[in-house]
């Protein structure tokens, strides 16, 4: 039991790899924060872990005063946080284009702003909003593990610029928070997936997904429950002398 009697919250875990990384926690022995931005998905990801005490919360991570009142309620309700895992995002928003990157190979001269403004809010404002959060209760403490999700879009600049570049964005704020975080024993690392079976990899056309397969080594896609095992290296006591490194569980698609 990796994390027995340690409090873990992770953002978007309503489906897809925030719901594996929510249930592998619970398997360890941790008491889970679900938070998504719909009730019913956080509530049913609840539901199915085993163990007890935990929560859902619904929140929007790109609104401050919400995630505010989402730590407030976890200080509250346990008392305690070890564990943050900012995996909330999305990689499409409105307006941005992507069906003009599919017909020309370019989105960026059709890309709104809004569009843009929306996928860094989501990504950077919401792991930031959620990390400030989670140290005003973790500092006290003297210890605790933020996971940062990030992407090989990050790491490569694959994907759409607007993705891309808020998950390189994650990578300089995780840098930055582990060499500021450590003098306090709070520990800050990112994930940086490859292509994932995941809901909403599921959304992406037949030929893209056949290109990301042929375009990976071990010839296959990954699973959510193999980023959930990494996820759970990080934030239990293997991982300790772990921060400030990105690593990328992607079947060779991108080697650096």
């Amino acid at each position: 039991m990796k994390l027995d009697g340690r409090v873990a919250c992770v953002t978007g875990a309503g489906s897809g790899l925030g719901r594996a990384m929510a249930q592998v926690f619970a398997r360890e022995g941790a008491v889970v924060v679900v938070n998504d931005l719909a009730v019913d998905s956080a509530e049913e990801t609840v539901g199915a872990l085993p163990g007890g005490g935990h929560l859902a919360i619904a929140a929007d991570v790109a609104d401050s005063a919400a995630v505010a009142s989402m730590f407030s309620r976890i200080a509250e309700t346990h008392g305690r946080l070890d564990v943050l895992v900012n995996n909330a995002g999305v990689d499409r928003t409105p307006g941005d284009a992507f069906e003009k990157l599919m017909e020309t190979g370019s989105q960026l001269p059709h890309m709104s702003d809004a569009s843009w403004k929306l996928m860094l809010a989501i990504h950077l404002d919401g792991s930031f909003f959620c990390s400030r959060e989670a140290a005003k209760i973790m500092i006290p403490a003297g210890s605790g593990a933020i996971i940062n999700l990030s992407s090989i879009a990050g790491l490569a600049g694959l994907g759409p610029v607007h993705y891309a570049t808020a998950k390189g964005g994650i990578l300089g704020m995780t840098r930055s928070l582990a060499r500021e975080l450590g003098r306090h024993k709070i520990r800050v690392n990112a994930i940086c997936p490859g292509a994932i079976d995941t809901p909403m990899t599921r959304k992406i056309s037949e030929p893209i997904l056949k290109g990301l397969t042929a375009g990976t080594p071990l010839g296959r896609l990954g699973t959510a429950e193999e980023i959930a095992e990494l996820a759970l290296f990080l934030a239990s006591d293997d991982g300790s002398f772990i921060t400030g490194q990105a690593i990328s569980p992607n079947g060779g698609i991108h080697i650096a």
